[in-house]
């Protein structure tokens, strides 16, 4: 018995209302998509976009300079051969920037956080020292209602100076890294 003796005139009826309503929908669809077009068609990739500036609120460009990361910092600072094949991949203030540093250079207490890479070892480590002047001590001190303050590292500089930070960090590395131990090096001024 072929096939076509078994479709009944009603479900031809029912197939051709389905494609009909399909084909109304398909044609709708493309209707609805021309309306919000422009009179040229589509968008030509050689227009020019929209200025980002023009597209802000007030028209005004936001002049906000992003402070460097620290791996950019740990690239600025300069080669230090005591260190040897060690490199700094990181260095960088937990509260503050190191580049330019904080407001006022005479008042700062921060943590210090440096990652070193070994080379031969493909070993990575973070070492951490606190870093203050005296009157970013006094500042810790009276904010907290502290009588005393201890840190393990830490490292008090007259005013904020990023050169003098990194050699005391690298003296302090080079001091505390069982690298180094054995070599001749410069003592250190302690308490």
């Amino acid at each position: 018995m072929p096939a076509a003796a078994l479709i009944v005139p009603d479900d031809i009826l029912k197939l051709f209302l389905l494609v009909a309503i399909g084909g109304g929908l398909l044609l709708l669809g493309r209707w609805s998509s021309r309306l919000g077009a422009t009179g040229s068609g589509d968008f030509m990739a050689d227009e020019p976009t929209p200025d980002v500036k023009d597209l802000l609120p007030g028209g005004k460009l936001s002049t906000k300079v992003w402070p460097p990361s620290a791996e950019e910092v740990a690239a600025s600072l300069p080669y230090d051969p005591s260190l040897g094949k060690l490199q700094i991949r990181k260095f960088f203030f937990k509260k503050c920037e190191v580049s330019p540093g904080p407001d006022n250079p005479d008042v700062f207490a921060d943590e210090l956080l440096i990652e070193l890479y070994d080379p031969d070892s493909d070993h990575a480590w973070w070492q951490s020292y606190f870093v203050a002047t005296p009157e970013g001590l006094a500042n810790i001190l009276r904010e907290n209602s502290w009588r005393y303050l201890h840190a393990a590292e830490i490292m008090v500089f007259p005013r904020y100076d990023l050169e003098e930070i990194r050699r005391a960090a690298v003296s302090r590395i080079i001091a505390d890294h069982e690298y180094f131990k054995g070599a001749h090096r410069e003592e250190e001024e302690t308490i």
